[in-house]
Order: C-alpha cells, then sequence, then structure tokens
C-alpha cells in the first residue's frame, strides 16, 4: 500500500535525528563544587542539631565536621567559581565564609556566634538575587552555588547553638531551589505529525515534544500511535523537560528538593 510522505501539522520541520530524552548529547564534567553532595551534609547538620537542642552532640560534631572537610577539600575550587558570581555583594561574603570556615573550631563562641549570624546573611542575600536576576546564567552560576553557602551558614549556627533560625534557613534554600527550577527551565515545543493512506485514512500519528536549555543542551522524546494505538510511549513530558537541563544547576535543585522536604520544616 503507498503512503503519503509526513507532514507536519504544526509548525516546524521533522527533525533528521530524534534522540530520546537522557541521550540527547554526552553530560558534561560536573565542576568540583558540584561533586559533594552538599543537601545531604545539611540534612545530617540539621537533624543532629534538632535532636540535640543546640546542646551539642558527637553525632553533630561529626556533621559539622563533614562540611568544614568538604569545603576545604575544594576550597580553590569553589573559590574559582565564587569569582564567577555576577553580585559583588554575594561574591565577597561566599568568599569570605569560605575561606573562614576553617578556623570555626578556633572561634570563641561570641566570635562564632557573630560569624554565624553573617553566614546567614549572606545565604539569605544569595537567594534574594537570584529572586531578581533575570540572566539564566547569572542565575545558573548562583544555583550551583547555594548548597554550599548554605551548608555553611547551617553549619555555623549549629556549631554556635543557634539552633532557632535552622529551620527559616532550610525553608529559605527549598524556596531558592523552586525559584532556580523556575528560571532555568527550557524552552518546549510540541509537534504533530500525521500520515494518511490512499484512501484519506489516518494511519500514524507522531506527537513530538523537544525541549532546548539556554546553555545549547537539548532533549527530544516522542509517542506514536498506528490506527491510534499506541506503539511507541508514552510521552514523559516532564522527563524531557527536565533532561534538557541535565547540566545546570537546575539538575542540582531537582535531586535536592525532595531531600531537604524530608525536614519537614
Amino acid at each position: 500500500m503507498r503512503t503519503r510522505t509526513l507532514r507536519a501539522i504544526a509548525t516546524g520541520a521533522l527533525t533528521v535525528t530524534l534522540a530520546v530524552a537522557g541521550t540527547a548529547a554526552p553530560a558534561r564534567a560536573k565542576p568540583s563544587i558540584m561533586a559533594f553532595d552538599w543537601v545531604s551534609a545539611i540534612v545530617s547538620v540539621v537533624g543532629a542539631a534538632l535532636s540535640s537542642g543546640g546542646s551539642g552532640s558527637s553525632e553533630l560534631d561529626a556533621a559539622v565536621r563533614q562540611i568544614v572537610a568538604a569545603v576545604e577539600q575544594s576550597e580553590q575550587n569553589i573559590l574559582n567559581h565564587m569569582d564567577a558570581l555576577a553580585s559583588a555583594e554575594v561574591r565577597a561574603c561566599a568568599r569570605t565564609h569560605t575561606i573562614e570556615l576553617s578556623d570555626i573550631e578556633h572561634m570563641n563562641n561570641s566570635v562564632r556566634m557573630i560569624w554565624a549570624q553573617n553566614a546567614t546573611a549572606c545565604a539569605t542575600l544569595a537567594t534574594s538575587y537570584l529572586a531578581t536576576v533575570q540572566s539564566k546564567p547569572a542565575a545558573d552560576t548562583i544555583g550551583v552555588a547555594i548548597g554550599e553557602i548554605y551548608a555553611i551558614a547551617i553549619a555555623a549556627r549549629a556549631r554556635a547553638g543557634l539552633i532557632s533560625g535552622i529551620d527559616l534557613l532550610v525553608r529559605d534554600q527549598i524556596r531558592g531551589y523552586e525559584t532556580l527550577i523556575a528560571k532555568l527551565a527550557p524552552t518546549c515545543r510540541e509537534d504533530r505529525y500525521e500520515e494518511y493512506d490512499e484512501r484519506g485514512r489516518l494511519v500514524l500519528v507522531e506527537i513530538h515534544y523537544t525541549c532546548d536549555a539556554y546553555n545549547g543542551d537539548s532533549a527530544t522524546d516522542y509517542e506514536a500511535y498506528v490506527r491510534a494505538r499506541l506503539v511507541k510511549g508514552p510521552l514523559n513530558r516532564a522527563a524531557v523537560d527536565a533532561d534538557a537541563t541535565r547540566n545546570t544547576s537546575r539538575q542540582i535543585a531537582f535531586n535536592g528538593l525532595p531531600v531537604l522536604r524530608t525536614l519537614g520544616v
């Protein structure tokens, strides 16, 4: 049976090569600041701090030391990333607290409390900046740094015994990640293709969904019907949307939000 060539019903031409979501392009190597799981470390500190009531415990000390060690291990890479932040205020305070965190055990508690409050101010400043910035590259850069900035602030508050307010910091970080997901959302389009037999009967329908991230990455998937029977799919639009931004800090937010929400704050 002779069939007609596929024709586009929606605007756009059929892409010659179709990539299934998740295989559109090889993942790039992540920067060192992204290699450590800041969110899980934050959850450990918050859990230990709240259970101890601010009096300190071996569990809390170990959780704080984990964050200090992670910052020390990749300090130069973190600082290099901080240098790319567009906001001078956020860049300055984030660099300062990254450099000074290793001295937290040498501070008396009065100094440590002031230092923790300053670190808290830096974290809230970072999320405020994220909420107002319009540039996607700038939002992506601060999005990568959010985890480390909040880890320092929460670890500092816990170590100084400033348990009150830690829950508010976690809520701020959650809101920051929610903002990041919205700001770095890709541009998506849907194209429908139909094929008819020589008697004009609809034989094949394909629905293609493609998303393009600001950094040039993309993801595509489709579902297909033969005589109204699904033969490929169903199409998962949310998965395509997420996969397009797999190499941005939006992925950090996607991964981190469910973990932070387990704290129930």
